[in-house]
């Protein structure tokens, strides 16, 4: 279940990481933004997803927040903060970046962003 505190999107990135490190999709779009889902399907996330982290990739070792900020060039009023969360497996590590935004109350995660820069 998502985080209820919405200044701490760090948690909620986290969660959201974790969600599709479990493969758990749908949990993982329940928590998207309205903005992100008219964009983006299940479907689409589960291959973005897939395409960095494939479903042959072996055990997750961990799951870590490494990077935020919560001010960067064309930050949205509603955006919350910015994560770079690290995946880590046997063989190498991945990561997943996105932006938490609040929408009517709630922090969602509105950008999603796959793979290490």
């Amino acid at each position: 279940m998502p985080s209820g505190n919405v200044s701490d999107y760090r948690q909620i990135a986290l969660e959201f990481a974790e969600a599709l490190a479990a493969r758990e999709y749908p949990r993982a779009y329940e928590m998207t933004s309205q903005g992100f889902r008219q964009k983006k399907s299940v479907s689409q996330l589960q291959a973005g997803f897939e395409a960095i982290v494939p479903s042959d990739w072996g055990d997750i070792s961990s799951i870590s927040v490494d990077q935020t900020m919560t001010s960067w060039p064309g930050k949205q009023a509603s955006d919350l903060g910015w994560a770079y969360v690290s995946i880590g497996g046997s063989v190498y590590s991945e990561a997943v970046t996105v932006v938490v935004a609040l929408e009517n109350g709630e922090a969602k995660i509105h950008e999603v962003e796959f793979g290490r820069p």
